[in-house]
């Protein structure tokens, strides 16, 4: 018999990419979120690849810009307040696309 406690455990070991996964997802054809390059170019930090918890922004160096994988978004609006330039526009996805 599982006991709560035991469920509890259970759950505190889950990684973040498992917890995740239980997620589905609709994504729209366009990004709901919208970045100013201007102010990425001027970012020391690039402080938006790190706090987005479902990692949707990626800095290649290759090409100097940042990329944004807004197919993977959580909805949370972190990057509204997380990027010290103001440079993010996140709205919510037009429905019936986003987190379902």
């Amino acid at each position: 018999m599982v006991n709560a406690q035991t469920k509890q455990n259970e759950s505190t070991t889950d990684t973040i990419e498992e917890k995740l996964y239980v997620n589905r997802f609709c994504p729209d054809t366009e990004s709901h979120i919208k970045v100013n390059p201007t102010f990425c170019n001027l970012c020391s930090g690039k402080e938006c690849t790190k706090f987005c918890p479902a990692n949707v922004f990626s800095w290649c160096q290759l090409n100097d810009r940042i990329i944004i994988g807004y197919e993977n978004c959580l909805e949370c609006g972190a990057c509204n307040s997380g990027c010290p330039f103001e440079a993010i526009d996140y709205l919510h996805p037009t429905p019936p696309h986003g987190i379902l």
